[in-house]
């Protein structure tokens, strides 16, 4: 194992407020920032603005934007909702975090006012202010870690591992599937269509590829078009090369060097080892609550040793 390489342990969900934007492009870009933070301080950005955009996925109806955004919500470790712009979506999610017991860590420029029902929000546990971007910074990491800490501990508390187990298993099951109709919109979002968007459609329908994994390629790693088609049916599905050309309309040569950006663009070597894609899909396309399952059943038993 690479020990240069931080090794992520869950995901943190970047809230903030999309729909009819004063400006757009730059809020966006803060939110990029935001994720920056995160990924630095050891966890996995999500950025809804990725993946159900209401400008860039305008095709996408409600009801999916929900599933999905729920769905990642749901299933991270922490939620950093940025509350300077009033937000439906944001007040949402944070309540949705709050059902799942999901501490939020809500950020805020010094100067501007929040609702008291926001601030009020049990699982809001940190408030970040700040009037400059390397203050935000330092002081997000901060707030990351001690909730980190917090987590750790509160999970370390006594649970049996026959209950951990099947907690592992219940929500092993709901990560392999997902609903056909969110299927149809990662593979829209993920400009897949034809014949490799029915391979994938079937790998996820028959368990061969994780639901949960489909989602995170197109959400988290932000795969589209030929470089996600090309991965999956080679470096997950296992097809040859010659067959993923010819599926994703492509020639060999071309479809090599989609799989080597694919590959480059998820953090493996161009020219990894199948086993080192193998253990990469085992760890990284499992959904970050069975993930977080496993680690503390391991983490338990080793302690125990």
């Amino acid at each position: 194992m690479d020990t240069g390489t931080q090794v992520r342990v869950g995901e943190a969900y970047v809230s903030g407020a999309l729909t009819a934007l004063e400006d757009g492009p730059r809020t966006r870009l803060f939110y990029e920032l935001l994720a920056e933070v995160v990924e630095s301080a050891g966890l996995r950005a999500y950025l809804p603005h990725r993946v159900t955009d209401p400008v860039t996925a305008a095709d996408l109806d409600p009801r999916t934007v929900y599933d999905i955004d729920r769905a990642h919500v749901t299933g991270s470790r922490v939620v950093v909702a940025y509350g300077g712009i009033p937000s439906f979506g944001v007040g949402i999610e944070v309540e949705l975090a709050r059902e799942h017991g999901i501490p939020v860590i809500l950020v805020v420029e010094r100067d501007r006012s929040v609702s008291r029902l926001l601030l009020g929000n049990p699982a809001v546990v940190e408030v970040v202010r700040f009037a400059e971007l390397d203050g935000l910074r330092r002081s997000l990491v901060t707030a990351l870690e001690r909730v980190r800490d917090v987590v750790a501990s509160e999970s370390g508390r006594a649970v049996s591992d026959d209950v951990i187990v099947q907690r592992f298993l219940a929500s092993l099951e709901q990560a392999r599937h997902l609903p056909d109709g969110e299927v149809a919109a990662l593979l829209r979002i993920g400009e897949v269509d034809g014949e490799a968007a029915s391979a994938i459609r079937d790998a996820v329908a028959t368990g061969r590829l994780f639901g949960a994994g489909l989602r995170d390629l197109v959400g988290r790693y932000a795969l589209r078009g030929g470089d996600l088609g090309v991965f999956i049916l080679r470096d997950v599905l296992e097809r040859p090369l010659v067959q993923v050309a010819r599926m994703v309309g492509s020639d060999p040569r071309s479809a090599k060097r989609r799989l080597e950006a694919a590959r480059t663009r998820i953090g493996l070597p161009p020219d990894a080892r199948s086993e080192d894609i193998a253990q990469w899909l085992v760890t990284e396309l499992i959904a970050p609550p069975t993930r977080a399952l496993q680690l503390h059943l391991f983490n338990s038993r080793e302690s125990d040793e």
